[in-house]
């Protein structure tokens, strides 16, 4: 028997967007330490045909279904049901299901009430499983081709039951003492998805174990590597070799890995080689010093957000004609702000980033030539770059720019002076 699995998410607060399905990603990740291969996620609302629907495809596709919610004591809670009317099962009383779930409501001083009397009914043949940390218990069938395995959809009596019962059982049913799956990502920023792709497109085709695929956000790329294997360290053998490949092709495009930010990085190199930095923004709101305030770093020392002419005016210390006229040259203009940012906040660092002119396009999308300078005592670096989209995209990729503008100027540095 194969050993694929299918999550299927209940309840109609998830499509509503009420509450986010974070159930799934934490068994999707517990099902790939064992060795499971998660191939599909659904998410159905409590519409009892459509449950029905949903589960029955899952049953024929994969012989591991696990749902999450839908188990509590009211009419809307139907994954008991569903379950039983997919897998031609009827429902039945587990006396010490109810047993259970009364010492639960005796222990906490409550009564129970006559509808939780629901939760103590389970598909005829089904293996039952307590819950001590709640009033819903979980429940597995076990049919000719799958196992279905159904929990809480509270996060806490979920996770305890896939940890405690569900995994332990999966691992003894498909003899998967070995197996695992693991994985590792690495985050890019200069390159878009399509020319990393370039980079890499023969990776993505041709290996198998490892696998490589791209994902896409605003500013940055995330290459994921994933190696199945007996046992942890051969998996990390596998990866180890696919991530060298990767970056003997990317360099230094490759700005962290897994959970790393660009934004943590970089304040721990600037802490690192003893350097402080100051911003001036003009067109970003202030994104920039938000992303590095949000590190816990001392090397972010002054961030300075001057939208308007007068501002930018002041700040550099010019008449209105002289201001106009120096603020024809881009370029110029933004070098003269990183300039006074790093002398006037006294800062090893001085970073700018201005903009001619916004231009409005259709459709709520914008247009801007953007310019990026960075000052230093010894140098000063500028670049340029053309953005587009709706707003709050145009400022996420310029505050990405700007960002690892400095990390690459630091990794030259410290180059030279090694």
């Amino acid at each position: 028997m194969n050993t694929t699995a299918e999550i299927v998410a209940i309840g109609s607060e998830l499509l509503l967007g009420q509450i986010v399905d974070t159930n799934s990603s934490y068994i999707a990740k517990s099902l790939a330490e064992n060795g499971i291969e998660l191939v599909r996620t659904s998410t159905v609302g409590d519409d009892f045909e459509r449950m029905k629907e949903v589960l029955r495809e899952a049953i024929g596709r994969s012989s591991i279904v696990i749902t999450t919610g839908g188990l509590g004591p009211t009419e809307d809670d139907l994954t008991r049901e569903a379950i039983a009317d997919v897998t031609d099962r009827p429902l039945v009383v587990d006396p010490h299901l109810m047993e259970q779930i009364e010492a639960h409501f005796k222990r906490r001083g409550y009564r129970m009430t006559e509808n939780n009397q629901k939760q103590a009914c389970i598909p005829t043949g089904a293996i039952p499983i307590e819950n001590p940390k709640g009033t819903a218990p979980a429940f597995i069938v076990e049919g000719p081709n799958y196992v279905t395995l159904s929990v809480p959809g509270v996060p806490l009596e979920m996770k305890y039951l896939m940890e405690t019962r569900m995994i332990p059982y999966l691992r003894e049913h498909f003899h998967l003492q070995r197996q695992v799956i693991q994985y590792r990502v690495l985050r890019i920023c200069g390159l878009g998805e399509s020319a990393i792709g370039l980079q890499i497109g023969d990776l993505m085709r041709e290996s198998k174990n490892p696998l490589v695929g791209t994902l896409a956000s605003v500013g940055d790329v995330r290459v994921r590597i994933t190696a199945k294997a007996d046992n942890p360290e051969e998996a990390q053998r596998l990866i180890r070799k696919m991530d060298e490949e990767i970056r003997r092709r990317l360099g230094i495009l490759i700005y962290g890995v897994d959970d790393e930010t660009l934004q943590g990085n970089l304040a721990r190199s600037l802490v690192a080689m003893d350097l402080s930095l100051s911003v001036v923004e003009t067109f970003t709101g202030g994104l920039v010093s938000q992303k590095l305030t949000s590190e816990d770093r001392v090397s972010f020392l002054r961030g300075l957000v001057l939208p308007s002419e007068p501002s930018q005016r002041e700040f550099l210390g010019l008449g209105p004609e002289e201001f106009r006229n120096r603020s024809l040259d881009l370029k110029e203009f933004t070098n003269a702000l990183a300039r006074r940012a790093q002398t006037f906040f006294k800062t090893d660092l001085g970073l700018a980033l201005h903009t001619k002119g916004i231009e409005k396009m259709k459709e709520g999308e914008y247009r801007a030539e953007a310019c990026f300078s960075l000052s230093a005592s010894e140098d000063l670096e500028n670049q340029q770059y053309p953005l587009g989209g709706e707003f709050p995209i145009l400022r996420e990729r310029a505050s990405v720019i700007a960002l690892d503008m400095v990390r690459k100027y630091l990794l030259k540095r410290r180059a030279l002076s090694s």
